[in-house]
This record gives C-alpha cells, sequence and structure tokens, in this order.
C-alpha cells in the first residue's frame, strides 16, 4: 500500500510543509497601513486613467456620428435603396452613382475595423448595401422592430446595441457593436430607411485595454444593462442588472469613485450620454494590491532565509520524487504531433512511475505501427484514385467528336477536319498517353485550347473563351486536368437559351498560392458545391466539380481546393487555390 502510494505521500508531506511555511509568512506580512495607501494611488490612476479612455471612446463616437451624417445628407444612399428602377440599366445607374459617392467619401464611411448597412425599411421592397463584401446579402431582417423601436416609436438619433448571434454570420470579430439610426428626409420627417455600423468590441476594447491589470477590470454598460464591451469577454452582450445598479450607484458619487472597505471593492464610474451607457471600472483590491504590498526590511530578511532554507529542503526532496516524470514528461513532448516517434523510457523509479513508463511504451509501439500501416494505406489509396480519375474519360465525348469530323469531312471542310483530329489527339495524349500527375500550366491551358476548339467545332463559336494567364505562371505545375472540368460545366449548364456568351480564365500568383479563376456570364446557379457536382452530366471525364476539390485537397492538404461563387442571373465565378509548385521541386 505505501509502495503504490509513495508520491502520493512524499507530495502530500512536500505540499503541507510549504503551506504551513507560506500560512506563517503571510499572516507576519499583512499590513493594512500598506493596502490604504495603495488604494488611494491606485484609485488617483484609475480616474486618470478613465478620463482618457473617457475621451478616447467620445472620439470614436465621433467618427460613428460622421459617418451616420453622412450617408443621412447623401442623395446617393437615399436614391439607392428607395428609388424605383424598372431597367437593368436603371439599377446599373444607381449602382454606378453610388459606387462613386463611396470612393469620394470613402474617408468619411469607414470608421476603423468596422462595416456599414444601409438599408430600406422591411417589407416595403427597398433596397440595401453592405460595406462587408463577403457578406454583402445578408441583412439581419429585424434591426428595426427589435433594436431601434422604443413603445412603438423610432427614435431619430444614433443607439448603440450588443448581440451574441445576430450577424453572427456575416462579420469576422468575436465580438461586435453595432449602432443604429433611422435615416430620415429633412424637412417632411419622412423615415426611408436606417443605417447601421457594425464595429469590432476591439475598437471599445483598445480604449480601455492598457489600463486592465489583474484584479481591475473595465466595462461598457448600456443604460438597460447590456455589457457592450468588457476585459471579461465572456460577460460580453449579457445582461447584468446587479452590475448595471453599482454602476449607477457609482456614478452618483463624488468623483464617480464609491469604495466598499468591507468587500475590499472599489468601483469607478462615468456615464456617457453619446453611448448612453456607463464606463465602469471594477478594483478588486485583494486581486490587484497583492503584488505591490511593501513589507519592511526585517520581514524582507525572516522571508528570504525561511525561502533558502526550504528551496534547498524542496530540491534534494522533489530531485529524487520528479526525476522519473520528467523523463517521462520530456519524451512526452518531443513524440506529439507529426513527431510521433518510438523512444521507449527507461524503466525505473517508483512503483507509478515503472507503470507510467510501461504503459507509456506499449502505447507508443502500438501507434509507432499503427501509423506506419496508415500511411502505407493512404499512399496507395491516393495513387489508386488518381490513377482512376485520370483514366476515365466518357465514351460519349468521343462519338460526338467523331460524329463531328464525319459532318465536316462530308462538308469537304478538310483543314477543319484536320485541326479537330490534331485536338481530339492531342487531348488523348494528354489525357490517356502520359502518366504524369502534374503537368505545367502552359501544357493544361494547351490541352484546353484543344478542348474548346472542339466544342466550337461542335456548337459553333457562339461561346466564347478568353484567357489571361500571367507570364511567371506558364511554367508551374498544376494537377492534370484541373481546369477542363469547369469550363465544360459553363459550355453545358451556364448558356441555355443564349445566343451568345463569354468565358474568362485567368491565372496568377497571389502571395504564396496560385489563383485559377474560371467566371462566365451565364444564367449562373444558387446551390452549393456538392450540389453543383450532382447537377453536372460529364461529357469529357469523370472529373467532376468535387472531385477536383477532393483531388487538391489529397494532393496538397485542406488549405487549398476550390470555391464557387454563384447568383441566378449574373454567372458564375470559380477559384481554385494551390500552392506554387515549380519544375523539377518538392515545394
Amino acid at each position: 500500500m505505501l509502495r503504490k502510494n509513495s508520491i502520493f505521500i512524499k507530495i502530500l508531506f512536500l505540499m503541507l510543509s510549504g503551506i504551513i511555511i507560506i500560512s506563517f509568512v503571510l499572516i507576519m506580512a499583512s499590513s493594512r497601513i500598506a493596502e490604504r495607501i495603495l488604494l488611494n494611488q491606485v484609485v488617483q490612476n484609475a480616474t486618470g486613467n478613465m478620463n482618457i479612455a473617457k475621451d478616447d471612446l467620445l472620439k470614436y463616437n465621433d467618427q460613428i456620428v460622421n459617418t451616420m451624417l453622412q450617408i443621412n445628407s447623401s442623395n446617393e444612399f437615399k436614391n439607392y435603396i428607395t428609388k424605383p428602377a424598372n431597367t437593368t440599366l436603371e439599377h446599373l445607374n444607381l449602382v454606378i452613382t453610388l459606387g462613386r459617392y463611396i470612393d469620394v467619401y470613402k474617408d468619411y464611411l469607414s470608421p476603423e475595423n468596422s462595416h456599414i448597412i444601409v438599408s430600406g425599411l422591411p417589407g416595403e421592397g427597398g433596397r440595401h448595401y453592405s460595406s462587408n463584401a463577403l457578406k454583402w446579402d445578408k441583412i439581419p431582417q429585424d434591426i428595426v422592430s427589435t433594436y431601434m423601436t422604443i413603445d412603438g416609436d423610432i427614435p431619430n438619433r444614433i443607439r448603440y446595441h450588443s448581440s451574441p448571434d445576430l450577424f453572427a454570420e456575416t462579420v469576422q470579430y468575436n465580438n461586435y457593436i453595432f449602432a443604429t439610426k433611422p435615416l430620415v428626409e429633412s424637412g417632411t420627417g419622412w423615415m426611408y430607411g436606417y443605417a447601421a455600423v457594425v464595429m469590432d468590441e476591439l475598437n471599445i476594447n483598445q480604449k480601455y485595454n492598457p489600463y486592465i491589470s489583474e484584479g481591475i477590470h473595465i466595462s461598457l454598460i448600456s443604460s438597460d444593462g447590456t455589457i457592450l464591451s468588457s476585459s471579461i469577454k465572456d460577460s460580453i452582450s449579457k445582461k447584468d442588472v446587479d452590475l448595471l445598479s453599482i454602476a449607477t450607484n457609482a456614478a452618483e458619487k463624488p468623483n464617480g469613485v464609491w469604495t466598499e472597505p468591507n468587500d475590499k471593492q472599489t468601483y469607478i464610474s462615468y456615464f456617457l450620454p453619446e453611448f448612453n451607457a456607463y464606463l465602469f471600472e471594477e478594483i478588486n483590491q485583494r486581486t490587484a494590491f497583492a503584488p505591490l504590498y511593501k513589507l519592511s526590511f526585517e520581514i524582507f530578511k525572516v522571508v528570504s532565509i525561511v525561502l533558502v532554507v526550504s528551496l534547498i529542503f524542496v530540491y534534494f526532496l522533489s530531485r529524487r520524487i520528479t526525476h522519473p516524470l520528467n523523463k517521462l514528461v520530456k519524451t512526452m513532448q518531443t513524440s506529439k504531433g507529426d513527431n510521433l516517434l518510438f523512444h521507449p523510457l527507461q524503466e525505473s523509479g517508483s512503483y507509478e512511475t515503472n507503470v507510467l513508463a510501461k504503459t507509456y511504451n506499449r502505447l507508443i509501439k502500438e501507434i509507432d505501427q499503427y501509423t506506419d500501416k496508415l500511411v502505407y494505406e493512404q499512399q496507395e489509396r491516393r495513387k489508386a484514385d488518381l490513377n482512376a480519375l485520370q483514366m476515365q474519360i466518357n465514351p460519349h465525348f468521343l462519338y460526338n467528336t467523331l460524329s463531328s469530323i464525319k459532318y465536316l469531312a462530308k462538308m469537304h471542310r478538310t483543314d477543319q477536319v484536320d485541326q479537330t483530329i490534331d485536338s481530339l489527339i492531342s487531348m488523348l495524349q494528354s489525357t490517356l498517353g502520359s502518366t504524369e500527375d502534374m503537368v505545367t500550366v502552359e501544357t493544361e491551358i494547351e490541352t484546353l485550347k484543344h478542348y474548346v476548339f472542339i466544342n466550337q467545332i461542335r456548337y459553333g463559336e457562339q461561346i466564347g473563351v478568353h484567357y489571361e494567364i500571367a507570364d511567371d505562371c506558364l511554367q508551374l505545375l498544376v494537377p492534370k486536368l484541373i481546369i477542363q472540368p469547369f469550363v465544360e460545366n459553363s459550355f453545358f449548364h451556364a448558356f441555355p437559351g443564349y445566343v451568345s456568351g463569354n468565358i474568362h480564365i485567368f491565372i496568377h500568383k497571389f502571395e504564396e498560392n496560385l489563383v485559377i479563376e474560371i467566371m462566365d456570364d451565364g444564367i449562373g446557379m444558387n446551390c452549393t458545391l456538392d450540389q453543383a457536382n450532382e447537377k453536372k452530366r460529364h461529357h469529357l471525364s469523370g472529373i467532376g466539380i468535387n472531385n477536383v476539390h477532393g483531388r487538391i485537397q489529397l494532393l496538397f492538404g485542406s488549405r487549398y481546393g476550390v470555391q464557387i461563387q454563384s447568383e441566378e442571373g449574373y454567372g458564375t465565378a470559380i477559384k481554385i487555390t494551390l500552392p506554387v509548385t515549380m519544375q523539377n521541386s518538392d515545394a
């Protein structure tokens, strides 16, 4: 029994000894006088810091006010969200006019780390604008009813709000605050819409964050108890009526300072009418003053002597106890992630460390064996998948192409027969005659041009394909047949019933990535990557849209792949992101 619990007994003895010594020192070192001096000093400094933070918040509010006023006074925004547009040209003119206005006044419409929303009233058929380009089409529908309406009325003023989920899908901020204001026509008082500024909560936090330390917390609390911003992140967007009551009482005290001696708490609070909120600071004296207590010289000598003796005692005792555990910890730290290698431990020491070492050695050995097996299986699966993808070719494409050649021959269009046969031969050599997984961009584009030529022979040249390839990308390597499935999809699905259309292919380097973009001006779609893949009939090969995405991630990892952006009536944009891979290089 003693052997199995030897570590527990030794550590228990060590902890009890330390607690007794530290408790004695703390009792001897406590000083109420030092605490009072420190309290006055901390409150004085905190009051000055809070005034600085308040001024910074008011300056930031000025940015929000200027943005709101600029929007309210803008006929361009008003026309965009309210003016009827019966034709596409009229709508385009509204968009262009608004774009020019934003370019001119962008400095007044861009508070730091935020984006703006300007919208007509819900249910009245108005338009909306969002400077959040990635999520411009997602505008909450209940902003007016939930956040701007008070007792059935909508006050014509700027109000600040916080919500944990209103913009959760449209902003990248961990926490956010948004300000709202109705858009009212001067003279008539007609409310034609509203404006909102969605801000990163860090914009507010940065105004007071330099003054946060251990035991000191600062919050911005609205007059209804909602915490707009706080150094305690978990409390943001929650209602705390008790905290609001404390902030209200503190703001009514002289200089906004209220101290509770029994609870060892001090509060500093200022009401900011511009935000309709309290800037509130809590000082926990027990925590805030702990590192600042000053001991007398004699107490310091006693503590030093006790600590030296304790350290010597603890060192020799704990060395024997913890040495095997330290070896285990170091070995485990070096055997993790992609470095999970077999490092057998010496099985010695106490009973507990012996059991840990044996178990660890056995576990790592089994994991090592399993990992080798898994890596081998994954490599074989990857080879099989790539070979299967590359060797798939649809017979119907060959039948239709040969039929087209036969028709051209009957029509005595000899030149086009030669060109079509040459293109077909080149495509077959690329897809079936080569076993390479990777080809240069130049080779991929040449194969694609042959495919486009065959389709234009079959269906006419109404669909134009345009290439813009950066010169420094021509010799970079890409997976074979990476672009053709998307061009094929555009040919057969983007232009049903259309007289003509265009497909644009852009290839360029961006930072450390190779970016391939395929854009068409066809009918567009409203679906996910999987749904797009299900709707596609394969005309050349079995390499469909979803297969391309899976193939890229199989080759290069989850950072890379295919993104689709499409809207019905506006066309489709495909973005393929790959690593920059040079010839005769592993990267």
